[in-house]
C-alpha cells in the first residue's frame, strides 16, 4: 500500500470510534436489533484493534507517537511538533516516513 492509502485507512480510526459509540446508543434505543447491532459493533472493534497495531509497530519511537496523535487522537502536525518539540517540518518529514513504514 502507499502513502495515500494509509493514510485513508488510519484516518478511519476517528469514524470507527464514532461509529461504535453510535452503535452501542441504539442497542439501548432498538433492542429488538440487537444481533445486527453487536455484530457490526465487533466488526468495528476489530478494524480500530487492527489500526492500533499496526500504528505501534511502526519503527522508531517517534513516528509511532505521531501516528497516534494524528490519527487517534486528532491532533494536527502544528500541535504534534509542539508535544514533541519538534520543528513542523520534521514533524511532516517524520509523519509521511511513518505512512510509508506503516502496515496495515
Amino acid at each position: 500500500m502507499g502513502i495515500d492509502e494509509n493514510r485513508e485507512r488510519l484516518k478511519k480510526y476517528r469514524i470507527l470510534i464514532s461509529k461504535i459509540a453510535r452503535l452501542k446508543n441504539m442497542l439501548k434505543l432498538c433492542p429488538e436489533n440487537e444481533r445486527r447491532y453487536k455484530c457490526e459493533i465487533k466488526n468495528c472493534i476489530v478494524e480500530r484493534d487492527n489500526i492500533e497495531n499496526a500504528i505501534s509497530r511502526v519503527d522508531g519511537d517517534v513516528m509511532t507517537e505521531i501516528l497516534s496523535l494524528k490519527y487517534m487522537c486528532g491532533k494536527t502536525l502544528e500541535e504534534i511538533a509542539l508535544d514533541i518539540c519538534y520543528s513542523k517540518r520534521q514533524t511532516e518529514r517524520l509523519h509521511l516516513k511513518a505512512l510509508a513504514a506503516i502496515k496495515i
